[in-house]
């Protein structure tokens, strides 16, 4: 393993490509980001696992992504004999990535087993999502299954007889593929997708006590699962989610026969074509409940909140990634007698694809911390991970959308081709807005947090505690717009009760962007004041300030977003050479 940077490779005809790149080691904002969140002595052990993961990603996983999206899975309904089988075959290099991600960097395993990567105990989730992070930004789609099968084994540890954790949790964490079974989750029907309550799949007990399944699953990933966890209405319960159970369904029986439940067909998605999503059927399958029969809905709703995170993470791991591209391209491609990285417009896009990502990793792997503290048994932090993660997948898998798209922009014709990463990486981040509810259904939730738990109180609260750190004087007036603006929000949030139904539901999209904003903002200000007073470098508050009179601050909406003079800190902020006080000052007196 190579602890060196490597450059990418040399620009062929004037087309530069980030191929041969450490995708860890050409991130500083990551590394920095690390060490703070993870404390020194753990970022120090995690150190050699990112640089491997960073070089794996830059290289060998990147060539089998592209070589799995052009060859997706196909379903063998028979064998040769006429039997059903509904087995998803894939291409080889799908089954490399597999054994790469569950196999050599055990991803779905770090959470659950001590001694994996040879960390002594088990691995903090910070680390696991830095590794994620940087498998998502060459393969998007894989992490779903790994995700569900990481989170399978947590709803079983949780909810599970101690039976079923015997049976499955040893399998969907270990790191020899060849014993690995994968989970998966599956609750849409065509009746109901957000609308999970119009679920009509039927639990029915058998004379002997065994629970069968009826009915159809619409939207199935990771439809190749050797066990999932799915909702279903117990005969006779009532209607809506209060009559929903979670019920554990494995592929074979213990006897090795085939459970009776079919795959229809698998669909063809626009993105995350490598992973199989499928239709299936289930004809009277074995089924055994997981946790209080009752309260199935709100088990499986922890579930999804965690795939939510995964999932913000993915996108974040994307809009990384078109960085990266554009950055390199915007470097070694010359246009009109200069490189285009000195052209003012494409200046003013990278320099909003920066702050995007940034603001987005920030979020990411403070929220990881978060999940460390609340898996630690802090009843506070649950109620902060509970609103932080439907924030962060609401603004984040919309936002890479934009940034997946620009990155194609910035590359030009080449970025709409094929032998191109950007065409995947755009199709990839259309999935993550819909995926474990749609935008609007997460922002919803986010309301719901705030309406029903009163979550807002802690979010504000660590905000505030955030900017109260913030003692360097130049940056002042960037932490009074955040101030104001929570405050603003809360007399907001107060009004709600005096809405009518439709008018609170408007509020919901505009609240949790908002929320979204003076989270990142505060975590920016803060890393940049760590950053000032470790070093007496102002990079990162001056991306704070820069993100605050983006996103925050009044201006005219037609205007644009930023000036010649933040353009020419482009340069030292992508390169993360040192920047003065004197440019934050610079800033403030605008």
């Amino acid at each position: 393993m190579s602890l060196t940077r490597k450059g990418p490779e040399p620009a062929q005809d004037g087309m530069p490509t980030t191929r041969g790149m450490n995708f860890f080691l050409e991130d500083r904002n990551l590394q920095f980001l690390c060490e703070s969140v993870m404390g020194a002595a753990t970022f120090e052990r995690a150190r050699p696992h990112l640089v491997e993961m960073g070089e794996v990603a830059g290289g060998e996983l990147d060539d089998l992504a592209a070589q799995a999206d052009k060859n997706p899975p196909v379903l063998r309904v028979l064998d040769q004999a006429g039997r059903r089988v509904d087995e998803v075959v894939f291409h080889p290099s799908y089954k490399r990535m597999e054994a790469l991600a569950f196999g050599r960097f055990g991803l779905a395993a770090l959470s659950h087993r001590d001694g994996v990567l040879g960390w002594p105990g088990r691995v903090p989730q910070t680390v696991k999502y830095a590794l994620s992070y940087l498998f998502a930004q060459s393969e998007f789609g894989l992490l779903c299954p790994v995700n569900m099968t990481d989170s399978t084994a947590r709803m079983l540890k949780h909810y599970g007889s101690e039976e079923l954790k015997a049976a499955w949790i040893p399998r969907l964490t270990t790191t020899d593929f060849a014993q690995l079974v994968q989970g998966t989750q599956w609750m849409t029907e065509k009746t109901g997708g957000s609308d999970v309550g119009a679920a009509t799949t039927l639990a029915r007990k058998d004379a002997d006590g065994a629970w069968r399944l009826w009915g159809d699953k619409w939207f199935c990933s990771n439809a190749n699962a050797d066990v999932a966890l799915t909702l279903a209405r117990p005969e006779g319960a009532p209607a809506g989610t209060r009559g929903l159970g979670m019920f554990l369904v494995p592929r074979r029986l213990p006897d090795g026969t085939k459970n009776a439940w079919v795959i229809n067909r698998l669909k063809d998605k626009l993105g995350s074509r490598s992973m199989a999503s499928g239709e299936v059927t289930y004809q009277g399958a074995v089924a055994y409940v997981v946790g209080d029969i009752g309260r199935g809905f709100k088990q499986m709703m922890e579930m999804v909140n965690l795939s939510r995170l995964s999932n913000a993470m993915r996108a974040a791991g994307i809009m990384r990634r078109a960085l990266l591209e554009s950055i390199v391209h915007a470097r070694g491609r010359a246009a009109f007698g200069g490189p285009l990285i000195a052209l003012p417009l494409l200046r003013a896009n990278l320099m909003e694809m920066l702050l995007d990502v940034e603001a987005a990793a920030s979020v990411i792997f403070n929220a990881a911390a978060v999940f460390d503290r609340w898996d630690g048994g802090s009843a506070e932090d649950r109620k902060l991970f509970r609103i932080w993660t439907p924030v962060a997948k609401c603004w984040i898998t919309a936002r890479a959308r934009a940034v997946a798209s620009e990155a194609m922009n910035v590359r030009g014709g080449n970025g709409y081709v094929e032998e191109w990463v950007n065409a995947r990486l755009l199709r990839d981040s259309y999935l993550g807005a819909i995926w474990e509810g749609a935008t609007s259904v997460v922002a919803l939730d986010v309301q719901r947090a705030i309406v029903r738990e009163r979550c807002h109180e802690a979010l504000f609260e660590y905000i505030g505690s955030q900017l109260r750190e913030v003692t360097e004087p130049a940056a002042k007036p960037w932490v009074d717009v955040v101030v104001q603006a929570v405050e603003a929000l809360k007399r907001r949030i107060d009004g709600w009760a005096a809405l009518s139904r439709d008018e609170l539901e408007l509020e919901a999209k505009p609240a949790a962007d908002l929320l979204y904003h003076l989270l990142a903002a505060s975590l920016l200000l803060h890393e940049g004041q760590t950053l000032r007073d470790g070093a007496q470098d102002f990079r990162k508050l001056l991306v704070g300030a820069l993100y605050v009179q983006r996103w925050l601050a009044a201006r005219d909406p037609n205007a644009p977003p930023f000036t010649a003079r933040d353009l020419a800190s482009l340069d030292a902020l992508i390169a993360w050479t040192p920047v003065s006080k004197t440019a934050l000052g610079s800033r403030a007196s605008q």
